[in-house]
């Protein structure tokens, strides 16, 4: 039988809440989520700033930001350019490796960090694979593109087949993502029989209703959070690695406990 919501989020939180042994892990997990979070940021100025910069040198005057001359727009262009990059590989970087510690609660067995080269690797080929599961939704989208724009149905219409497809997407993807953590090998994402075969055990509404449930949980608490200034932001990002380790945890659970009920149809075939 596959496990309730409310006994899954109560067993998943108590997991999460004595997953890690170490402070010295709890700490590099927070500043490896801080250190990702730099780096967006820094992204997102880098990128704000190279475009306005290069508006300002197309078109002098057309960005409010550079009002005075060209080469000033020129090296706030080439700083922005610069500060996109490192914005770009602070991300990629400290986002694999987040990915890749997400993995280790996917697999099971003690959780703590060590071996960063096989944390990486798991955390690059998941990424990996989800770029791959996400060719069908680009193509779809680029698509719908080349319909008729100014039809308001039209628009409605692919605006609902893009949300659906992408809700398929990462339905299937968490499950795939979970059964390459287990099986450690990277064609195991891509069994799709194998991975139907546990959603359909699981429910497609029901394991939709699991997503809405822990996400909406977990946005609550986010949320509480964040509306305290400042304290609430540091207690966020303090609980950040609990908060993953809760969610990740939760899916995992969902998963065995659907594996496990279609064991015995599976022998019987």
């Amino acid at each position: 039988m596959v496990i309730g919501i409310v006994e899954n989020l109560r067993g998943s939180y108590e997991y999460a809440n004595k997953a890690l042994h170490s402070f010295s892990d709890w700490v590099i997990l927070i500043t490896i989520c801080l250190l990702t979070l730099a780096g967006a940021v820094l992204m997102a100025v880098g990128l704000f700033g190279f475009i306005a910069a290069s508006m300002e040198a197309i078109a002098p005057g057309s960005a409010t930001l550079f009002p005075e001359s060209i080469p000033f727009a020129g090296v706030v262009g080439a700083f922005s350019l610069a500060a996109l990059c490192i914005g770009v590989i602070f991300t990629l970087i400290f986002s694999i490796l987040w990915t890749g510690f997400i993995l280790r609660v996917y697999r099971g067995g003690e959780l703590k960090l060590g071996s960063w080269g096989g944390m990486f690797l798991d955390g690059l080929l998941a990424t990996i694979i989800s770029l791959v599961y996400c060719i069908p939704y680009i193509v779809i989208s680029v698509l719908l593109m080349f319909g008729p724009m100014d039809n308001a149905a039209f628009v409605l219409g692919s605006m609902v087949i893009r949300f659906v497809v992408l809700l398929i997407t990462c339905m299937v993807l968490i499950m795939a993502l979970i059964r390459f953590a287990k099986e450690q090998r990277f064609g195991a994402a891509f069994q799709m029989k194998e991975l139907f075969n546990v959603i359909a055990t699981i429910g497609w509404l029901r394991y939709l209703g699991n997503i809405i449930v822990v996400g909406v949980v977990l946005l609550i608490i986010c949320v509480i959070l964040l509306v305290i200034l400042v304290v609430g932001w540091v207690l966020l990002l303090v609980v950040m690695p609990l908060l993953t380790i809760w969610e990740a945890k939760f899916f995992t659970n969902l998963y065995e406990s659907a594996v496990a009920a279609s064991a015995p149809a599976v022998l019987e075939e």
